[in-house]
């Protein structure tokens, strides 16, 4: 088999099929000029203009894609005995934009992490979430973002390296997704990550780990400590994001990762574009758009109704600065490790068919076999590792006992001001009074 050529198992179940004009075009054609004259009254102070330049140069690439009049590509079979031609316009490649041109993006992305990047290895998938209260900072700032990708892999690779005892090199690849459900601005990062590392000897440790708890909890300290550190937030706005019952930073795991096929869906999934023209519906005569997807507990529904203007108002801030790579490959993954492999027989044998094929490696991959009891780390160290790191964290103040040195936890949240009052009264009453407190103005 050429490595040119994936395998069956590879290949995305989704066919490629370029479009000519489509239902966006339309919306585009006939709403931008009204969101170009409402954008100063209506979006700007939301929204700003930093990136105005960018979003006009995409706008104005993706009105001409699919457009016959603009160019075209004749396409013909190289067998004689066919001679099968046609025509094909000229593509945007607007990214984030054009549903077309960023799902054939995202098919030749999953094919490639298939055929040449993940290990034949187990993995897992995590998705990152944020409170809302800091996911404003990235629809300013996208290369926040990169800091932030860098946090989440250090975190885990400190997490097997504590399990397991020992240095750990793992792998990763990670993705920033700006747009959920009806394009709503949602900063969130999808991991696929290597579930284990090798050693320095080149031993393979499995580490799965699915009690997320204490990795939310270890996420939310260092990511509130990154924006510390950074100046974007004070000291005591982070003591209040500690202090949230309900903290807003979650860590997801449902999505599964068992086979190449699952692993070239969540490919997909993970550089899918913002829209899908499947689920639009428009009324050129009123304007409006109508958007169908799966029940959203968000919004409590599973359409909505956009006028063309609103509608492109938030498509349009998912378009991202210009060369900014918002999927990022990390450790064994990235491009100095991979230069690596051929260098590491433990983990050329893993690596996929089509790339050992590509180095001269013919001998086909080892069935996978299961992990040997005695590189499977102790389920008490896994559940033990979060708290060692937890203990290492000085970017804000923790809740530390101060008697005993434990972990202290948030029950109860009071903001009712006739309870507060109450609560303040009966302290000073034992002697108690909290710093700074006039017991006078109690009364």
């Amino acid at each position: 088999m050429s490595s040119a050529q994936p395998s069956e198992s590879a290949i995305p179940n989704q066919a490629y099929h370029p479009r000519g004009r489509t239902i966006l075009h339309e919306i585009i054609d006939r709403h931008y000029q009204d969101f170009i004259s409402e954008h100063e009254q209506k979006y700007r102070e939301t929204y700003g203009d930093y990136r105005f330049e960018r979003i006009e140069r995409v706008i104005g690439q993706f009105r001409e894609c699919g457009d016959y009049s603009k160019g075209m590509a004749r396409i013909r079979c190289t067998n004689p005995e066919c001679g099968f031609d046609y025509f094909r316009p000229f593509s945007c490649k607007s990214f984030y934009l054009c549903p077309s041109c960023h799902q054939k993006r995202t098919l030749l992305f999953a094919e490639h992490l298939t055929e040449q990047v993940l290990l034949d290895l187990p993995h897992c998938q995590f998705v990152f979430s944020i409170p809302k209260a800091l996911r404003v900072f990235f629809r300013y700032d996208r290369r926040l973002f990169a800091d932030v990708s860098r946090l989440i892999y250090r975190m885990i690779i400190d997490f097997y390296t504590e399990a397991a005892g020992r240095p750990i090199t793992g792998a990763a690849i990670l993705a920033f997704q700006t747009y959920g459900d009806f394009l709503r601005f949602n900063a969130h990062w999808h991991a696929l990550v290597l579930e284990g590392g090798f050693d320095g000897e080149g031993t393979f440790y499995y580490l799965p780990y699915r009690n997320l708890e204490r990795m939310t909890q270890y996420f939310r300290r260092k990511l509130i400590g990154l924006f510390l550190k950074k100046e974007l937030i004070n000291e005591q706005f982070a003591r209040n994001l500690l202090s949230w019952k309900h903290s807003g930073f979650s860590i997801d795991d449902s999505a599964k990762c068992f086979d190449t096929k699952s692993q070239a869906s969540l490919a997909e999934y993970i550089s899918r574009p913002p829209i899908s023209l499947e689920k639009l519906r428009y009324d050129p005569m009123h304007g409006r758009i109508l958007w169908h997807t799966k029940y959203n507990r968000y919004f409590g529904q599973n359409v909505k109704m956009m006028d063309g203007p609103e509608f492109i108002r938030e498509l349009v801030q998912h378009i991202p600065p210009k060369r900014i790579q918002l999927i990022r490959r990390y450790g064994l993954y990235s491009s100095r490790g991979k230069g690596t492999w051929t260098a590491k027989e433990y983990v050329a044998e893993r690596a996929p068919q089509a790339w050992r094929e590509a180095h001269g490696l013919q001998d086909e991959v080892p069935p996978f076999e299961a992990i040997p009891e005695s590189q499977t780390v102790d389920q008490a160290a896994v559940k033990s590792a979060w708290a060692r790191l937890l203990a290492k964290i000085y970017e804000v103040h923790p809740f530390v006992c101060d008697k005993c040195g434990s972990d202290m936890r948030v029950i109860a949240i009071i903001q009712d001001q006739a309870e507060i009052t109450k609560i303040l009264q009966h302290l000073v009453k034992q002697g108690r009074a909290p710093p700074g407190v006039d017991p006078a103005s109690l009364n």
